[in-house]
């Protein structure tokens, strides 16, 4: 099993001549904490959120809990993509939205690979490499260990005034394989007749990987 924490990684970064992407994927299961912060405009503040984030793309299934410090604050989302249904539920209300298509995420092939790192204390090192490419006229750089596994992905851009869509996320004490498949079973809210078919305005966005 393995772990991966953030918090505690030290780094020799070694620069590269910008190279391709080989064929790069994550691990088709697993769970892990994430740290977000996101740019949410030039004119409004920046907002940082902690994640429990579970990854299953053999089910083709996602689930995200807000770690908030106290309960009135939780958030949780469930997007089921066989199904074509996201469940979003917090203070004892849920809503029900179509996911859309689903699209496993992997490092585009016409990446740059731009740095190679190592992480860690010696001897417990790993090699870490980050990839450079084009999302939405927005530079994406994603960070990944072996086996593709992600350790951080940021989204930025030099332009003035700054747009929407900047964000950096922050993977660590990340686990393979999913423990209990009933994290992805919406709760009972969600199936009371009358609920909201849509999504909530402040509804997490379906989070990938990368």
């Amino acid at each position: 099993m393995l772990a991966i924490s953030s918090l505690l990684f030290a780094g020799l970064s070694v620069s590269l001549i910008p190279g391709t992407a080989p064929q790069c994927c994550p691990p088709l299961q697993f769970q892990t904490y994430i740290d977000t912060l996101e740019s949410l405009s030039n004119v409004r503040d920046k907002r940082f959120q902690k994640f429990m984030y579970s990854y299953d793309a053999k089910s083709r299934r996602t689930a995200t809990h807000v770690v908030a410090e106290s309960k009135e604050d939780e958030f949780d989302q469930i997007d089921d993509f066989a199904a074509n249904k996201s469940y979003s539920w917090a203070k004892g209300q849920c809503c029900v939205s179509a996911t859309g298509r689903y699209n496993q995420t992997c490092i585009p092939a016409g990446a740059k690979l731009v740095r190679r790192s190592f992480m860690g204390v010696s001897p417990n090192t790993i090699k870490v490499d980050t990839y450079m490419f084009m999302v939405s006229g927005l530079t994406r750089l994603v960070t990944v260990g072996p086996n593709c596994t992600p350790v951080e992905s940021a989204q930025i851009t030099s332009k003035i005034p700054q747009p929407d869509g900047q964000f950096m996320w922050i993977f660590y004490n990340m686990t393979m394989g999913i423990k209990d498949a009933s994290i992805f079973t919406p709760p009972k809210i969600c199936f009371k007749k009358g609920i909201r078919v849509e999504r909530r305005p402040d509804a997490l966005p379906h989070l990938m990987p990368f």
